[in-house]
Parts: C-alpha cells; structure tokens; sequence
C-alpha cells in the first residue's frame, strides 16, 4: 500500500517543478521582453516579475523541505537552518500577498477612465512601485522577526507543547506578553489592510467592466466584443489571479488555524494546508504565460538567431 507520506512527496515534487519551472520562464521571458523588445515593455511587467521571484522563494522554502522529508532525508536542517528557511518562507508569503495587492489596484488605476479621481494618480503609479516595494520588503522583514525566536528543528517525536508545526520545523506558542500580542496583532493588521485593498481594487475592476461591456454591447457585433481589447483580457487575468490567490491563502489558513487549536497535534492536515499554499505561486506564471500574447512573440527561429542576438545587444545599450 502506497504511504500517505510517498503522496505527499510527490505532490509536492510536481508542485514545485510546476511552479519553479514556470516562474523561471515567466522571468526569463520579461527579461527579454525588457531587453529585446523594449517597445512593448509595461510597467506592470516589474509588479509581475517580483511576483514571480516571490512565489519561487515561498516554493523552495516551504516545497522543497516537505519533499526531502518525504523522500527520507531527516533532519537535514539544524535549528539555524529552519530558522532561516521559515523566515524566508514568512517574509515571501508576506510579500506575495503586498505584491499582488498592488497589482490589483495597479491595474484597477490603469484601466480608470481618464475624467476619474484617479487621473493624476496613473500618469505617475509606474514611477512609485520600487517604492512600494522596498516598503513591502522592510514591512514584511521587520513584522515577522519574530518567528526568528520561535522557531526550531524537530528533533525527536516529543511535539506535544508545539502546535504550528510541520515535517521539518516547528513553532513554540506565543506566551501572553506585550511583544507576542504585537506580533500577532501586526500580522492581522497587515493581511487585513492588504485583503481589503485587495477587496476594493477588484470591486472597482468589476463594475468598471460591467460599465465597459454595456456602453460597447450595442457598438460592436460579437466577433469585436469587448473580450479583444488587450486591457480588458489583462483585468479579467488579474481578477482570476487575486481569486485563486484569496481561495488558496485562506485554506492555507484555515489548516493552519485547525492545527493550532486542535487537542492533538495534526501534522497531516498542516501538510495539506502547506500544499493548498503552494498552489498560488506554481499556478500563477500558467495564468499569465497563458494570457500574454507578447510572449508568442519571442520565440527563435532558425536563421533569426543573429538578428534576435544584435537586437538584445542593441537593448542591452539602450536600456
């Protein structure tokens, strides 16, 4: 009989091959697209390609520890190891979340009408997104610090005082003090402030394409609905995106929730919850190769390799 652990190992393995293949692609194809082909650049092209760097951190540190379990190789970390793998793993999930929370409302800016509140605001977003960036990485690096102290290596089977835990390293529960109630409150705080803009952008988004489909329904015939306008095809990419990720991210949680108030530890349904997690960051770069139409664009053919090679030279200069 096949062992759930051997499930789970290969699960995880076709996850993240999914995932660190497709976002590897996705990068490769915006530095291309940035370097070869700069007139079709967007500015929305460098939201993308950090989510793409976040979704891969989040695969490694959470995927890749939960196939070596798997797989029999135990105790591979040490407590500085886990440490350090479940503080990258924090910051890139909260960093995941920020990110597509921009690219939510990005977009919801960018398809506003040009008489709207937020004209002012989209001739200049495209200039404060490093910004928000290194905001997001500071935020992020400085609310999960915490788990530094908390975390450890499971070393043996004795976890019964332990309840956030997973195959390679667990979490000790926060004692009643000013310190853990401000970790935990700034967690909240953060994932409420970005959910909820999240919530909001994608409202806007939806009624601005209701509004979109009914003035054009009666202007074009079914072959030019308002599906071929690229802006509209980019919007509906990037509801589907925030859906997938809210659906994830919430059974991610809902695990982690019935682990940690749970009378027996459940490593299994924390594994689940991890699993669920992961989904996001390996389906994301399908959605957006899949919608991209400038990425048909960049394929090489034979007899074109010169010209293709002087023009990244020639984007390599002029960048």
């Amino acid at each position: 009989m096949i062992s759930s652990e051997l499930i789970f190992g290969v699960a995880f393995f076709l996850q993240c091959a999914i995932g660190i293949v497709g976002n590897s692609l996705l990068l490769v194809l915006y530095v291309c697209i940035a370097f070869i082909k700069p007139q079709e650049k967007k500015p929305i092209d460098l939201i993308l390609a950090h989510l793409t760097v976040a979704n891969m951190a989040t695969l490694f540190t959470r995927g890749i520890p939960e196939i070596m379990f798997c797989f029999g190789m135990r105790n591979v970390l040490n407590d500085v190891g886990c440490k350090v793998v479940f503080y990258i793993y924090r910051i890139s999930r909260g960093f995941s979340v920020c990110t597509t929370s921009l690219l939510s409302m990005f977009q919801a800016i960018i398809i506003s009408p040009n008489n709207s509140v937020w004209a002012r605001i989209k001739v200049k977003a495209h200039k404060y997104i490093l910004h928000c960036f290194l905001f997001f990485c500071v935020t992020n690096a400085l609310i999960y610090i915490r788990v530094i102290e908390l975390s450890e290596a499971i070393k043996n089977d004795n976890i019964s005082r332990y309840k956030y835990i997973s195959h390679i390293f667990r979490v000790r529960p926060l004692n009643e003090n000013e310190s853990a109630a401000a970790f935990l409150f700034g967690m909240t705080l953060h994932d409420f402030i970005f959910h909820l803009l999240m919530a909001l952008s994608s409202t806007h988004m939806v009624l601005l394409l209701y509004r979109h489909s009914k003035q054009v329904q009666h202007i074009y015939s079914n072959s030019h609905s308002s599906r071929s306008f690229p802006e509209i095809k980019a919007t509906q990419t990037i509801l589907l995106l925030v859906s997938c990720f809210v659906l994830f991210y919430w059974i991610n949680n809902c695990c982690t929730l019935y682990v940690a108030y749970s009378v027996e530890n459940k490593v299994e349904v924390e594994t689940i919850g991890a699993f669920f997690g992961g989904c996001y960051p390996a389906l994301s770069p399908l959605l957006l190769i899949g919608s991209d139409s400038r990425i048909g664009k960049l394929h090489f053919i034979p007899g074109k390799e010169k010209s293709l090679h002087k023009d990244f030279m020639n984007g390599l200069v002029n960048y």
